[in-house]
């Protein structure tokens, strides 16, 4: 059997990081900030491991810093729950300034 070879086709390189961020979701008015730990970032997506569901497509705001008043606009790609615990991981991409 030939060997398999992965491709990664992704626009820009991938750090691993863990660090707390605040995200607030576009569907409840961003009204309502919820705890998420990074896991990966690059200069267009971010991982997040968090204990909240999303939805592909949905627009969020991340507050990368607890003192930032900076948001974050992004919007989910992917999610999947995960079997060992009630959390999710997420795939967001960051949204381009219009």
């Amino acid at each position: 059997m030939a060997p398999h070879f992965f491709i990664d086709v992704r626009r820009s390189h991938r750090v691993r990081e863990a660090n707390p961020i605040d995200v607030a979701i576009a569907s409840d008015n961003y009204h309502e900030w919820h705890i998420a730990l990074t896991m990966d970032k690059s200069l267009h997506s971010i991982r997040i491991l968090t204990d909240f569901p999303l939805s592909p497509g949905e627009r969020v705001a991340i507050l990368p810093e607890a003192d930032s008043e900076d948001r974050i606009r992004a919007y989910v790609v992917w999610v999947r729950g995960l079997e060992i615990s009630a959390g999710y991981v997420a795939g967001l991409e960051f949204a381009t300034p219009a």
